[in-house]
C-alpha cells in the first residue's frame, strides 16, 4: 500500500460509524445479558457496565454498556419495583441501542430495563428452593393449598418468651432497634437475651446464621431464637433466601421469630418462620404484647380470686351468724326446758317435805328431833314425839315388834 492512499483514523472510524447508524440507526433491541463491572455514578446521573453472555462459566459474548441521564431513572425504578440492587451478576432483559462514535468507540446504551422479568426470576428461584426444600424434607417442608408450611410453624405456642436467642449482626441498626425496643417497653416486662453474633449479608452470612441456630437450639431454658437486620437491598437480603438456612429454620426445635427488615418481600426464611414481622422493632414489640397479655391474664385472675374469696368469706359469715343465731335459740331453749324441769322438781320436793306430808293427813315420829323412818331407829323406854296434823303428842315406846 502506498502511504498517498492512507487515510486518518478518524475518517476511517467516521466511515465505520455511518455504517453502524446506516444498519441500526436508532433502532431498539430487547436483549437478554448479566451485568458486570458496574459502576453507577449517581451524583452525575450515569453509569457504565459491561453486559456479558455465559455458557457455562465460559463469557462468550461481551460489550460495553452505558445509562445516560435521560434513561438513568430507570435504575432507580428497577431497584424500586424488584427490591433488588443494581449491580453485577444480574442477569437482566434490557432494551438498547447501537452506539459507535470515533473518539469512544462501540458502546450498547441502555433505555429500559424489564423488572417484570427480575421479579419472574427471584420468584422462579424462590418456588425452586421450596420445591426442593419439600421434596429432600417432606417432614420439614410441605405445601398446603398453594401455600408452604413448616414444621416450626406447627410448634407450640408458649404463655411467655422470656429467654430468646438473638440471631444478629453486633452493634447493627436491626440488633439497636430490637433490644431498644425491648428493653424499653412500657410494661417494664424482663426479658433475657443471649446474642449470637453473625453477618447478615454476604457469602458468609448464611452458614453462620445457620450454626447459630444449632448451638441456640442446644442452650438450656431458651425459648426462641429471633433472626433480626436492618433495612437493604434485595441482594443485601439474599442470604434468608439460601436452601440451607431454610431448612435450618424449619427444621429448628424452638421457634423461629424473624424481624427482616424489608418492609415489601417476604424471603423464603420468613415464609416458614413460626411468626414473621416486617421488621426487627415491630418484632421486638410482638413479643412484649405476647407477654403482656399473661400479664393481663394474671391480674384478671387476681381480681377473680379476690372477688371469688370476699363473697366466700361473706357466705361464710353469714353462715356462721345463721348459726350463731340457731345456737343461741338452741341454748335459750335448753335453758327454759331446763329451767322448768327444775321447777317442777323444785314442786315435787316442796310435795314431799314432811310438814306437807302431814298437812295431808299423815304423822310424823320423831326422837329428839329426828325424823324415825324405821323400827329400828327407836328401843323400848325411848321418848318420842309424834306430829300430827293438828298438834303433838309426846310418847314413850313401851314395846316393838
Amino acid at each position: 500500500m502506498q502511504q498517498s492512499s492512507a487515510i486518518p483514523l478518524s475518517a476511517f472510524l467516521g466511515v465505520v460509524e455511518d455504517s453502524v447508524y446506516q444498519v441500526f440507526g436508532e433502532r431498539r433491541f430487547w436483549v437478554i445479558a448479566e451485568t458486570a463491572d458496574v459502576k453507577v455514578y449517581r451524583d452525575r446521573f450515569y453509569a457504565f457496565l459491561n453486559l456479558i453472555e455465559k455458557q457455562g462459566s465460559e463469557v462468550v459474548a461481551s460489550a460495553g454498556a452505558a445509562l445516560w441521564r435521560t434513561s438513568f431513572g430507570k435504575i432507580a425504578q428497577f431497584e424500586k419495583i424488584t427490591g433488588v440492587k443494581f449491580e453485577n451478576n444480574l442477569k437482566l432483559v434490557l432494551q438498547i441501542s447501537v452506539s459507535y462514535n470515533a473518539k469512544y468507540g462501540f458502546r450498547l446504551v441502555i433505555h429500559d430495563v424489564d423488572t417484570a422479568y427480575t421479579i419472574g426470576q427471584l420468584s422462579q428461584q424462590r418456588e425452586q428452593i421450596l420445591e426442593s426444600l419439600a421434596q429432600k424434607h417432606p417432614k420439614l417442608v410441605w405445601k398446603i393449598d398453594d401455600n408452604y408450611v413448616s414444621a416450626n410453624q406447627f410448634l407450640p405456642r408458649l404463655s411467655v418468651y422470656n429467654n430468646i436467642a438473638l440471631i444478629a449482626a453486633p452493634n447493627s441498626d436491626g440488633y439497636r432497634d430490637f433490644v431498644h425496643e425491648l428493653e424499653n417497653n412500657p410494661w417494664r416486662l424482663k426479658f433475657n437475651i443471649t446474642l449470637f453474633p453473625v453477618p447478615v449479608q454476604g457469602d458468609n452470612a448464611a452458614p453462620e446464621m445457620v450454626k447459630a441456630i444449632v448451638e441456640a437450639n442446644s442452650v438450656n431454658n431458651c425459648q426462641a431464637i429471633i433472626l433480626v437486620r436492618g433495612g437493604g437491598s434485595q441482594t443485601d437480603f439474599s442470604p434468608y433466601d439460601s436452601y440451607e438456612l431454610s431448612l435450618a429454620v424449619a427444621g429448628s426445635k424452638l421457634p423461629v421469630f424473624t424481624g427482616i427488615g424489608h418492609e415489601r418481600n417476604v424471603s423464603i426464611v420468613d415464609e416458614l418462620a413460626f411468626a414473621q414481622l416486617k421488621t426487627p422493632t415491630k418484632c421486638a414489640a410482638y413479643l412484649v404484647e405476647w407477654n403482656y397479655k399473661v400479664v393481663v391474664d394474671l391480674l384478671s385472675a387476681k381480681t377473680h380470686l379476690l372477688h371469688s374469696a370476699q363473697k366466700m368469706i361473706v357466705q361464710k359469715q353469714n353462715t356462721v351468724n345463721s348459726y350463731r343465731s340457731q345456737i343461741a335459740k338452741s341454748a335459750l331453749w335448753m335453758v327454759v326446758s331446763q329451767k322448768q324441769k327444775v321447777m317442777h322438781q323444785l314442786q315435787k320436793l316442796q310435795l314431799l317435805q314432811p310438814t306437807k306430808t302431814v298437812q295431808r293427813g299423815y304423822s310424823l315420829l320423831r326422837k329428839e328431833g329426828k325424823i324415825i323412818e324405821s323400827i329400828q331407829g327407836v328401843q323400848e323406854g325411848d321418848a318420842v314425839v309424834i306430829q300430827l296434823k293438828d298438834g303433838t303428842i309426846n310418847a314413850q315406846v313401851i314395846h316393838k315388834n
